[in-house]
């Protein structure tokens, strides 16, 4: 969804806003003249409550029904990102608290991802996101062919980073399982570290079409590109239970909506695969992230790279009253991690 043009602030209107921002995050309650002119002393209560009727007039605040006190909009979330945040380091204690989760990784993808995905649930107290690696040009690193029944045999191919994907295939003639194991020996010696455009150049190459190689080469060249499309993306998530504490999900229903979209992997494996092509941190607020059970959401994600590739996307959800300054540099202190992680793994 498209932003809207920002209305430009003076330069009291941009602090009394970022005042705002940062009294209503950290209580969740509105925020009056009278709490502000604590703050800003050098201006009066009743200087205060005429600029925040007019960040009202222009759309950066709302005052709620029941109360006197103003909350931000949307608009003044994005402003406030925008113009006026300014990002806090990661506290030592934080660093401290995530490190002993990637310690003892043993360079498997989806354990990776598992552990990055509670860290960052925990370091953030928001629900986190994780995807697996768009993994362009993932090579093979083993493969292993198992007689299920007569003429039909179970492809199983591990990528680097240990990602694990298979699929059973019909043959066009029988074949027994020593058979099956010396063909599984042959393709490993001639296609370990290959990609999935190699896969089919070599195979196309190697043996007649028809044969069993070239029908059992299709079949990998076939997963591995499934993984380079984008279409096996894998979707891991912690942290819902962290929703519950809000108050903004007090609601039942509310909450349901949220949970029944983390539940359709598809939807949001679109969504987060969407985000990849941005670059640094994004920041998506309320209906910018295009989807109505969001509405009243944030999400705060980026990219992870390995050696130097963008492999997915990690991030975290929550209310748009969330305290982003502290959340965006948590978000990237997780993605450095993971990535490191799984460079490692691959050497």
């Amino acid at each position: 969804m498209e932003t809207p043009v920002p209305i430009p602030l003076d330069a009291r209107k941009q602090q009394i806003l970022k005042a705002v921002v940062a009294d209503y995050t950290r209580t969740g309650i509105p925020v009056g003249s009278h709490a502000l002119a604590i703050h800003l002393a050098s201006w009066s209560s009743a200087t205060i409550r005429n600029d925040l009727a007019n960040l009202v007039d222009v759309g950066y605040l709302l005052q709620p029904h029941t109360s006197a006190g103003r909350v931000p909009s949307d608009l003044g979330y994005r402003y406030y990102v925008d113009f006026l945040m300014e990002e806090e380091l990661v506290p030592v204690a934080v660093r401290r608290q995530m490190d002993p989760f990637f310690a003892q990784l043993t360079g498997g993808l989806e354990e990776t991802l598992e552990v990055a995905a509670r860290a960052l649930a925990l370091a953030t107290d928001a629900v986190s996101m994780v995807t697996g690696p768009r993994a362009l040009g993932a090579r093979l690193k083993h493969l292993d062919l198992i007689s299920l029944e007569p003429r039909h045999v179970l492809v199983l191919v591990v990528l680097e980073g240990n990602l694990i994907r298979q699929q059973p295939i019909a043959l066009s003639r029988d074949a027994v399982q020593g058979e099956l194991s010396g063909l599984a020996q042959r393709l490993n010696a001639a296609l370990e570290g290959a990609d999935s455009r190699q896969v089919a150049s070599i195979s196309a190459g190697a043996e007649p079409a028809g044969s069993l190689w070239a029908e059992i080469a299709a079949a990998i060249a076939g997963l591995m590109e499934s993984v380079d499309s984008g279409q096996d993306t894998l979707v891991v998530h912690d942290g819902v239970r962290n929703l519950l504490h809000q108050p903004e999900f007090g609601d039942v229903g509310r909450f349901q909506e949220v949970l029944d979209l983390l539940e359709e992997e598809r939807v949001l494996g679109e969504m987060l695969a969407a985000i990849e092509t941005g670059h640094g941190t994004q920041i998506m607020i309320g209906r910018e992230t295009g989807l109505e059970q969001l509405r009243q959401c944030s999400l705060v994600m980026t990219t992870y790279r390995v050696d130097k590739q963008r492999w997915g996307t990690l991030g975290v959800l929550g209310p748009t009253r969330m305290q982003y300054s502290q959340v965006a540099p948590r978000v990237r202190y997780v993605a450095t991690r993971v990535g490191d992680s799984l460079s490692r793994a691959l050497r």
